[in-house]
């Protein structure tokens, strides 16, 4: 965690990543690779073609989104996800 509280725009993709963390196999593992790619597709998805945008919110995203402790569920990261966004 930074210490600073989220912007709108990552607070709003943390929860959008949560809720999708829900809905896909909320039962399975999640690995450090899966918390890589979601904040690059989720800020992909927000941002488009702006590539400088899309570079913030994922440093933003990936300074706030908490490591992925060995054993977690996806339905628990969610929950720490949405606990970060707060």
């Amino acid at each position: 965690m930074t210490g600073q509280p989220p912007s709108d725009t990552c607070r709003t993709l943390l929860l959008q990543i949560a809720s999708y963390l829900d809905r896909s196999r909320p039962d399975s593992l999640m690995w450090p690779a899966s918390r890589d790619l979601l904040v690059g597709q989720f800020a992909a998805a927000h941002y488009g073609i702006r590539g400088d945008l899309v570079a913030d919110a994922e440093a933003e995203l990936l300074a706030l989104a908490p490591g992925v402790a060995p054993g977690i569920k996806r339905r628990q990261y969610a929950e720490q996800l949405r606990a970060a966004a707060a």
